[in-house]
């Protein structure tokens, strides 16, 4: 079985999308990208800062946040929703083009 090539571009997206998706494995972001664990591990190593995201608490009571900070937050979120959705878009395209014979 031939081994899939991926470009960097992709290797960085997934590492980037791991580094930005707190709580999440690194099973679950490879098994997501159709990617092997060992195979994100090593991107990892290679392209990985070493920082990931720290989850953020959303306390149970809505008077101890801020109306900014709530903002602040959902930015945060939608930044990251968009970063993953590009991420997955591309695996796609990149998915759909190799199996064109």
């Amino acid at each position: 079985m031939p081994s899939k090539t991926y470009t960097e571009e992709f290797k960085r997206d997934a590492v980037a999308l791991y580094e930005n998706s707190p709580g999440a494995s690194i099973q679950t972001i490879a098994t997501g990208l159709g990617i092997n664990r060992a195979t994100l591990h090593n991107w990892l190593k290679k392209y990985g800062t070493g920082v990931r995201a720290k989850a953020t608490a959303v306390s149970s009571s809505p008077a101890s946040i801020t109306e900014a900070e709530r903002i602040r937050q959902l930015e945060r979120e939608v930044s990251r929703l968009r970063e993953e959705r590009d991420i997955l878009r591309k695996a796609a395209k990149y998915f759909a083009e190799e199996t064109n014979w």
